[in-house]
């Protein structure tokens, strides 16, 4: 790849803005979600308690998914705005900047993973080793959707700024429309059932389930759902076939609309 060492230094950058003048550093890569599980498993077992078993693990495993999507959205749509200087100054492949940014999201997630493996371990979850090989294919799914969107974000929002706003109510929405604290089995109802198939969240975050925690009623990890995974594979693809495409056809305006 000829620009993989901009890539890389974009990456680093993204990352090193995100932990500056923090105490913990890249600590927090850990931190952050050992907090939210923590408000989570107090809200939902001692405030307003629930039947999922092992629940720490349950929402880590969310949680963690549901981080890695909103922040490489939201660290997408302002990438070309914020480095307009940059954009204008020197010619570079613009599309490095929103990628850099989805990637600085995944080596967060990666990072926090041992917190996942902490609590695989503590709560003695018997995992094949067979399984863990879907997760590359969850992890490959994931990445696919959340870069598509971030190139279509990041060049709509050079044109219209209000990309954003409606961006962060929109993710709002998806947030409490995808399982991140509350497992498939509780929805119920045709509609509830019609919107976890049309949100490509909720197949990814149930296959990192099947595979590392197992269901909700304490059965062993397995499988996940091929069929399902495969259609948000292929989902996912589209979507970032159609937002590279969408970024490189607008990125030709970038300069005169910044």
């Amino acid at each position: 790849m000829r620009y993989r060492e901009l890539l890389r230094n974009l990456t680093l950058r993204d990352l090193k803005v995100r932990y500056r003048n923090s105490l913990l550093g890249f600590l927090w890569a850990w931190g952050n979600p050992i907090l939210m599980t923590a408000v989570f498993t107090v809200v939902f077992q001692v405030v307003a308690p629930n039947t999922i078993q092992n629940y720490p693990l349950f929402i880590m495993i969310g949680w963690l998914a549901w981080s890695f999507t909103v922040g490489s959205i939201n660290d997408g749509i302002n990438s070309i705005v914020h480095n307009s200087a940059l954009v204008k100054k020197v010619w570079f492949p613009r599309i490095t900047l929103p990628a850099s940014a989805v990637l600085a999201n995944a080596a967060n997630f990666l990072l926090a993973l041992p917190m996942v493996v902490v609590l695989i371990l503590y709560y003695r979850i018997d995992i094949q080793a067979g399984l863990l090989l879907y997760f590359p294919i969850i992890f490959l799914a994931q990445l696919a959707l959340v870069m598509g969107l971030a190139f279509l974000l990041a060049a709509l929002n050079v044109f219209y700024r209000d990309t954003s706003v409606v961006m962060g109510v929109l993710l709002t929405a998806w947030f409490f429309l995808t399982p991140v604290f509350y497992s498939v089995p509780q929805l119920t109802g045709e509609n509830g059932r019609i919107l976890y198939y049309l949100n490509p969240m909720a197949s990814i975050i149930e296959a990192y389930r099947n595979i590392l925690y197992g269901a909700t009623d304490g059965a062993p990890p397995g499988s996940p759902d091929l069929a399902f995974l495969g259609r948000t594979l292929v989902t996912a693809f589209v979507i970032l076939i159609l937002g590279f495409a969408f970024f490189i056809h607008a990125s030709r305006r970038f300069g005169e609309e910044l």
